[in-house]
């Protein structure tokens, strides 16, 4: 990207997190933070391919769909010295050495509900206990949806078990 394209690049309205201490995500109820994005252990680009009118809003959403997220409620960008950032359209690279990079310097993507009908851990049903007989109901469900990329289990639902279950916490086979 050329300077005059990196002056035709519009971001996003001022946001307070921009000041805050971001860890690698920050989860609430309605969205998740990915600071520094990475795709393809590569900064992501805030365009998808090299050209200044698909940037922003187009590309931060695409990052959020690729995570199974809904459209990004906010983002924030910065120019990039070192390191090579990574289109999210059609893959290309940007170099700092040759180039005018920017990169994402965080996107927060809107979380969607996702119902998980019996769910399964490594073959095996899901325990209703996080740990044998330990941590049942909320906090196995709450455990179960964090590793999937989400806040906690709005609901959930128990029932015997017919087969071997596996708990979330130790791995134990029951």
């Amino acid at each position: 990207m050329t300077e005059q394209q990196e002056r035709a690049v519009k971001g996003p309205s001022d946001f307070t997190w921009r000041n805050m201490a971001m860890n690698d995500s920050v989860n609430t109820e309605d969205f998740i933070m990915f600071s520094s994005p990475t795709h393809h252990e590569k900064l992501v680009d805030y365009c998808l391919e090299f050209n200044p009118k698909d940037c922003g809003q187009k590309a931060a959403d695409l990052y959020c769909y690729e995570k199974n997220f809904g459209p990004a409620v906010d983002y924030a960008k910065r120019r990039v010295y070192d390191q090579v950032t990574l289109t999210m359209d059609e893959h290309s690279t940007c170099t700092p050495e040759d180039n005018v990079c920017i990169a994402f310097e965080f996107i927060a993507c809107s979380v969607l509900e996702q119902v998980y009908s019996n769910p399964a851990m490594h073959e095996y049903a899901l325990d209703g206990c996080y740990n044998f007989e330990e941590g049942c109901g909320d906090d196995a469900a709450d455990e179960f949806c964090r590793q999937q990329g989400y806040v906690e289990a709005k609901a959930y639902a128990m029932t015997e078990a017919d087969e071997l279950t596996m708990t979330i916490g130790n791995h134990a086979v029951w």
